[in-house]
């Protein structure tokens, strides 16, 4: 709302789409445009286009080594970065970890979470923009949907073995 004199008048945006998915429907009609020769359905392109997706994460999540992606998209792997307790802003010192919220409302008082369970460490997916081979792919970031980041913590508290499997990436 802008406020002009005793009138307000109300601005709207249009809606940005701040999303990209890969089996859309656009990206359907996309690809039978380019490949006029191929014959599938959309069930059957969306169906072959997760799969692919899905392979590529669990190969990462197994594996923790660094995967590439075709068509100059670049690489991707899982990184590992050990946390610091306290960091010091113009001499006062601050806690920099999370919160707890359950067990502090629960005590009254901050509880801060630890990560004892991974020995300090905080875990999430990396893309290597360095590997990337388009313009201007410094202006894109990545964030990978909910499912994969929670299938992340899942790996990281059913078997120990994967916080040593990842590496700490520069």
């Amino acid at each position: 709302m802008v406020s002009m004199g005793k009138h307000l008048i109300q601005v709207t945006m249009p809606r940005v789409v701040l999303g990209w998915r890969s089996g859309s429907k656009n990206n359907y009609i996309d690809f039978c445009k380019k490949h006029s020769t191929i014959r599938i359905s959309f069930k059957q392109w969306k169906t072959i286009v997760y799969s692919f997706n899905t392979s590529f994460r669990d190969y990462v999540l197994e594996t923790g080594e660094r995967a590439k992606l075709p068509y100059g998209i670049g690489e991707f792997s899982i990184f590992k970065k050990k946390m610091k307790t306290a960091v010091t802003v113009k001499g006062k010192e601050f806690m920099n970890l999370s919160v707890d919220w359950p067990k502090t409302m629960e005590k009254g008082k901050y509880i801060y979470n630890f990560n004892f369970h991974t020995e300090g460490y905080r875990f999430g997916w990396k893309w290597f923009r360095e590997t990337a081979r388009f313009t201007q792919c410094e202006l894109w970031y990545f964030k990978p949907c909910r499912t994969t980041s929670r299938l992340l913590a899942h790996y990281l508290k059913a078997d120990n073995k994967y916080q040593y499997l990842y590496n700490e990436w520069k």
